[in-house]
């Protein structure tokens, strides 16, 4: 069964904002959302540099992907997309022991997901991050997990949470 991730209730489009936050709701049932005001309660903030608005996709609790047994499928939270860029989202409010899943199970599952039912060749800038509140910087290195993923997918994976538009 195909997978839309381009369906309209999912979607905040053309979005101008030079800088905005992406935050989830505190319950697991709601999507991530766009927010213009609160900071306090952005996860990730995203810098747009260009002349170029971005569209936001609600993903997780809003786009269903089940697996074969019929079970809810791990999907990160969002998508940024425009003409040339798209960016996945995974947005985590944790302490330790949070990148493996964040990275191999919500984002690897999601850009599977997404390759079998979309052209992502049609994009010239493709990224992944992984944004946690609680760990916004990192005092350890994961060159070798980014390179991996990068080997893996062709889409360049960052641990931190600002994503900045700038081309």
């Amino acid at each position: 069964m195909a997978i839309d991730f381009f369906i309209e209730k999912c979607q905040t489009e053309n979005i101008s904002d030079p800088r905005f936050g992406i935050c989830d709701n505190e319950t697991d049932k709601d999507p991530a959302y766009v927010d213009r005001e609160n900071e306090d309660k952005w996860i990730a903030v995203v810098e747009n540099k260009t002349d170029k608005s971005i569209n936001f996709i609600a993903v997780d609790n809003c786009i269903e992907v089940f697996r074969p047994n019929g079970s809810m499928e791990n999907r990160c939270d969002a998508l940024l997309t425009n003409a040339d860029h798209i960016v996945f989202v995974e947005l985590k409010n944790q302490g330790d022991n949070w990148i493996a899943h964040a990275v191999d199970d919500q984002l690897q599952t999601t850009i599977d997901y997404f390759k079998d039912n979309h052209d992502i060749g049609k994009y010239r800038f493709k990224r992944a991050f992984a944004c946690n509140r609680r760990r916004p910087f990192f005092r350890v290195s994961y060159k070798e997990k980014m390179d991996a993923f990068y080997k893996k997918n062709g889409i360049r994976l960052s641990l931190e949470a600002k994503i900045i538009f700038n081309r």
